[in-house]
């Protein structure tokens, strides 16, 4: 396979599970055991479907109209066969003869191939993901064995690994065919259509049209793992991140060159540390093995997301309906989200925040796959391999020892169903004939309550709309039993006759907004440069559901007349705070931003509350696209006497697009220079001159609501340092929230000034700063060559410590463009480390020799560690989390516990704060608010101090860990306590 397919784990973040330093399991268990092993959701059952040598490291599955399974064998993962032999992957055909529920019946469909990973169903074939290519199989003679192979397109990406490949193809609600990238590219050329131009892309998500074969690049880039819902939206996953929803496409922001923003995705599901998993098996995630990641250990959280689903199948429960599944086979699981509406987008949620879906505490188990099933069941796909990652991504002293064989004659499917559904629904459902119905009957199964059957009915109607009802479809449509099979209907409809204005006007007045949404997304398609598309979707501006909104601003985009103003105007007004409809809205305008701005104008100077991240965004898009004599007279339109916020920020935008379109001085601001300079216009000098005073008065005004004082801070940004200087460094101090400070932060670098970067890094400031804020002073510093002095006095002074900088931070500068700062930058740098303890380290590294006594290292951990350190249950949550260190070598682990400023990871640097009524406390930054910080003590104990009575806040230069602690221990017993954390 092109095993992007557990989309896991690339950029070293990787499964290691199996290798005999990590865990006991070296042997595989038996199919039948296994099962035992699992642990299910309550009112489930788990039943065995498939397993070697019937099916081998499956990746892919789905169903033809008669119920025959067939299967993706990614065979050769992760390196191939091995030199001079064959292709190992194969398209296996499955069949449950004797319809006990178990697939018994093997037949090679097509084999030669190198990695294939997905499988889509058309026209009697399959559609095969397997890069370079994507390919068409298909057997015509009955035999089980495919006698069609053609090549439909070519040119996918393999220079990278075989994690890295285009996959999941998926018949989208449009009749194209999607793919997820795998995080690569290609030049894509059509051998069985060799008219198309060739399409180059580096690592987004792209669909092709399976008659046409014309090639588009998409938003996203998923790795393994592609779903749609019932009315069409699209979700992706990769390693960290288990569930994405793609809300915005390339061609949306193409409409509006002018308007800075690129993203198209929102991450749905909690991400990162935060998308947490509850494993039963050992761990043995990569980030376990190495230093960097000692502090964040990946285990117990997504670390190699994919094969996500979004469930509509009636074989489990009610309530399982609409959830999404998203596997993790580096920890063994399966876990269920719900997923729910969130403004212009959505959000999901574990079901369970105890335990998840299916877990194991079989270590081999590795789910890479989800789908639906003809009798309505779930369908996990297990590649059953004792180490699963690709070795390139494992640490060298890993890869050395690692089993990258075991596993690759072996492989398992599971189905899950409802403890009360009936086997004998389930045989029957299982033998479904739907191959050759007529297109009446095709019809009326898009209504079925079996979700797989309304996918083969939606797909057979496209394959074939020759005898496709338009009544009866309007009719399917309008009916409200089943809104999954009305949408089903409306899908299939539109991907063969687009441009029904009739049907159009009845589903925008479908008492359903989902069905009110998915029309306008076919309409934004259908209907591009006509006069029916305005008059149609205008009212839907005014939608009670945001999303329909959303799609509503989106569509109106492919209007190319005034019309379109006044309904995107109304959705600005309302929906400007949400970041996805503000940029529908903003990418739609296009050449008519001046009438939108127009718009937003009159109702912003009576009062109407305009959001201000529109409003800056707008000035940018105008002063951009807009002649300077032009924008100069639109800065007039603003009332000087208006709410303060959003003319502020539409300034801070006009700054940003006029930069480079106003002559002046090189280092003064644009808007300085317009306001200095009436001969520009003596009315829009006074405007802007106007708001700068306001923004001066905001700024210091502590009882002004922070969204006004933020967008004061932005517009000062564009003031010169000595007119805002003194008072934005006044702001950078603890009593000011975090955001006013980094606000202020940024806007003094954007000045350039020199004596800013003198400022920041002062012993006093830098001593100071929260994490966050002290990150925004490093980037703000690194930002600009001429910074950079400043920053190496400081710390050559001593004021900034050398590893306070990050080792990226670090490289960067010895390695900078700039000889002076080179040369400067590399003595101060290369020997950053902690002096004389590193003696003590290379001292004692003699004890690793000793043999260990874990048990008495679990006392010792307790007596000297636990008061601040978890480990398992043990201890408390101070400094990091130790359970996952097992996998670290002895020598990192003696390492970090002799010499604690070796490297002290974000969130784990020391405060101390003396209070205004005398009190000294130190301290982990443990949480900050607007109005107070949180500092957290050994045994987990906290100190809340309101920040008006903060008189000082500092950073110290030392771990809240002990110097010399391996004075509390023996050498015995430091030994033991290492062998404790390594679990030996």
């Amino acid at each position: 396979m092109s095993m992007r397919f557990t989309g896991w784990l690339a950029s070293g973040v990787a499964c290691l599970l199996g290798t005999a330093s990590l865990q006991g399991a070296d042997v595989a268990v038996a199919p039948r055991e296994a099962l035992k092993q699992f642990k299910l959701e309550q009112g489930l059952r788990l039943e065995l479907v498939a397993a070697e040598p019937e099916v081998v490291s499956p990746v892919a599955v789905a169903w033809d109209e008669s119920g025959k399974m067939f299967v993706a064998e990614n065979r050769g993962y992760p390196l191939g066969p091995g030199e001079g032999k064959p292709p190992a992957g194969v398209i296996a055909q499955l069949e449950d003869v004797d319809g006990d529920g178990y697939y018994e019946k093997r037949t090679v469909f097509a084999d030669g191939l190198t990695f294939p990973n997905g499988l889509q169903r058309w026209l009697g074939g399959w559609i095969v993901t397997c890069a370079p290519d994507i390919l068409y199989l298909k057997d015509t003679d009955g035999d089980g064995k495919a006698d069609v192979r053609q090549v439909w397109l070519t040119g996918f990406n393999t220079n990278q690994t075989t994690q890295l490949r285009v996959s999941h193809p998926t018949l989208g609600p449009d009749g194209w065919i999607y793919l997820t990238s795998g995080l690569t590219g290609g030049t894509i050329t059509s051998p069985k259509n060799p008219k198309l131009k060739p399409v180059t892309f580096k690592k987004n998500d792209s669909r092709f049209h399976p008659r046409t074969l014309q090639f588009e690049v998409l938003g996203g880039t998923g790795q393994f793992g592609m779903t749609f819902d019932a009315f069409g939206r699209r979700f992706t996953t990769s390693n960290r991140n288990p569930l994405q929803h793609v809300v915005l496409e390339p061609r949306h922001l193409k409409r509006n060159p002018h308007y800075a923003f690129s993203e198209m995705v929102q991450d749905v599901a909690p991400y990162g540390d935060a998308g947490k998993v509850h494993p039963l098996s050992t761990d043995g995630t990569t980030a376990s093995f190495m230093p960097s990641l000692m502090a964040t250990p990946h285990a117990g959280s997504f670390t190699s997301a994919c094969g996500s689903h979004v469930f509509y199948g009636l074989a489990l429960t009610p309530m399982h309906v609409g959830d999404v599944f998203v596997c993790e086979p580096a920890q063994n699981l399966v876990q269920r989200q719900i997923l729910s509406a969130e403004g212009s987008t959505f959000r999901s949620q574990p079901a369970d925040d105890k335990a998840d879906f299916l877990a194991t505490a079989d270590s081999w188990f590795r789910p890479v796959y989800t789908t639906t099933g003809p009798e309505g069941a779930l369908y996990i796909c297990d590649m059953y391999r004792r180490v699963i990652d690709h070795p390139q991504y494992l640490p060298e002293n890993i890869r050395k020892t690692a089993d990258f064989e075991s596993g690759k004659d072996k492989g398992r499917i599971y189905r899950v169903v409802g403890e009360k559904v009936s086997a004998k629904d389930m045989k029957a459902a299982r033998k479904p004939d739907l191959g050759n119905l007529k297109s009446a009957d095709y019809m009326k199964l898009l209504t079925t309550d079996n979700s797989w059957v309304r996918e083969v009915a939606r797909r057979r109607i496209i394959e074939d709309p020759s005898g496709m009802s338009r009544d009866q479809m309007q009719r399917l449509a309008r009916q409200r039993n089943n809104v999954y099979g009305s949408a089903a209907a409306v899908s299939a409809s539109f991907s063969v006759r687009p441009r029904d204005e009739v049907f159009m006007r009845s589903i925008l007045a479908s008492s359903s907004p989902e069905m009110r949404e998915l029309g306008l997304a076919i309409a934004e398609g259908s209907f591009r440069e006509s006069d029916f598309l305005v008059e149609i979707i205008d009212r839907s501006a005014d939608d009670p559901e945001p999303r329909v909104r959303f799609q509503c601003a989106l569509a109106l985009g492919e209007g190319k007349d005034e019309r379109m103003v006044p309904p995107l105007l109304r959705i600005a007004l309302r929906d400007g705070a949400d970041k996805w409809t503000r940029a529908a809205v903003l990418s739609s305008i296009g050449e008519r931003s001046p009438d939108l701005f127009k718009g937003l104008v009159e109702e912003g100077n009576r009062g109407t509350p305009v959001n201000p991240i529109l409003m800056q965004s707008m000035g940018q898009i105008l002063a951009a696209s807009q002649i300077p004599e032009r924008m100069i007279y639109l800065l007039t339109l603003v009332d000087p006497n208006a709410e303060p916020d959003w003319p502020m920020a539409f300034l801070s935008g006009v700054a940003e697009g006029l930069r480079g379109k106003v002559k002046g001085p090189a280092s003064s601001p644009v808007l300085n220079l317009v306001a200095m300079d009436t001969t520009y216009s003596a009315e829009a000098a006074a405007v802007v001159s106007g708001f700068f005073e306001r923004a001066l008065k905001t700024v210091q005004n502590t009882e002004a609501a922070e969204g006004q004082r933020l967008a004061a801070i932005g517009l000062l940004a564009q003031a010169d340092y000595a007119q805002a200087g003194k008072i934005l460094l006044g702001l950078i101090e603890p009593k000011q929230a975090s955001a006013l400070q980094v606000a202020a932060i940024r806007s003094l670098g954007a000045m350039n000034e020199a004596k800013v970067a003198e400022a920041l890094v002062t012993r006093e400031r830098w001593r100071a700063y929260s994490p966050p804020v002290r990150e925004a002073v490093v980037g703000t510093v690194m930002s600009q060559t001429r910074y950079l002095p400043a920053l190496l006095d400081a710390v050559e002074a001593g004021n900034v410590q050398a590893w306070s900088l990050t080792p990226q931070r670090r490289t960067q500068l010895m390695k900078s463009k700039d000889e002076a700062i080179r040369k400067r930058a590399t003595p101060l740098f290369e020997s950053a480390g902690a002096g004389d303890r590193m003696k003590v380290y290379e001292e004692y590294k003699t004890i690793l020799s000793l043999k260990a006594n874990a048990a008495n290292g679990h006392e010792v951990f307790k007596r000297v560690c636990a008061s601040c350190h978890k480990m398992g249950s043990d201890g408390a949550n101070v400094g990091p989390d130790l359970t996952g260190v097992r996998n670290q070598t002895a020598e990192v682990l003696l390492l970090h516990i002799l010499v604690p400023e070796y490297e002290i990871y974000p969130g784990y640097i020391s405060y101390e704060v003396e209070t205004k009524d005398g009190e000294s406390l130190t301290g982990l930054l443990a949480s900050e608010t607007a109005s107070s910080v949180t500092l957290r003590r050994a045994l987990g104990q906290e100190d809340t101090i309101l920040r008006a009575n903060i008189a000082s806040m500092t950073s110290t230069s030392l771990s809240l860990m002990p110097q010399e602690l391996e004075k509390t221990m023996t050498k015995q017993e430091l030994a033991d306590v290492i062998g404790f954390l390594k679990g030996q």
